[in-house]
């Protein structure tokens, strides 16, 4: 597909915006689903860079929660085999209904927390189904 003057425009505000195509939206008076339909696979990416790995995967996350890390990842992408066994012993957990489940995100990675229920609830069936 040839590039018009329109497409530069908005590439100039991709980068701009550093990827916001809300933001390139506003700015350009652009429907914003549109932007989305063209642009939005190959937009620049509005994920945070992240910080070099830690030695200790509990140097990251929230501080009162650091001792519930069990894994991370770097902001979209998938979980690396290294945590194969324990996410798999994680959403067990978590369906039991002994343990509780939680993401967030610190310097580009996200951190999973699996934190242990004061009171277990009822089984689930969230990972495991019937």
């Amino acid at each position: 597909m040839k590039k018009t003057s329109i497409d530069n425009l908005v590439e100039e505000e991709i980068k701009a915006t550093g990827g916001n195509l809300s933001m390139v939206a506003r700015r350009l008076g652009l429907p914003y689903h549109s932007l989305v339909a063209r642009y939005g696979p190959t937009a620049i990416s509005t994920l945070p860079v992240a910080c070099p790995r830690p030695a200790d995967i509990k140097e990251l996350g929230r501080p009162h929660a650091r001792q519930y890390v069990i894994a991370i990842k770097r902001c979209g992408t998938e979980w690396t085999a290294e945590f194969d066994e324990v996410l798999k012993d994680a959403r067990h957990k978590f369906d039991q209904g002994t343990h509780e489940m939680c993401q967030s995100i610190d310097q580009g990675w996200v951190v999973q927390y699996l934190i242990p229920r004061r009171r277990p609830t009822a089984p689930r069936r969230f990972f495991h189904g019937s």
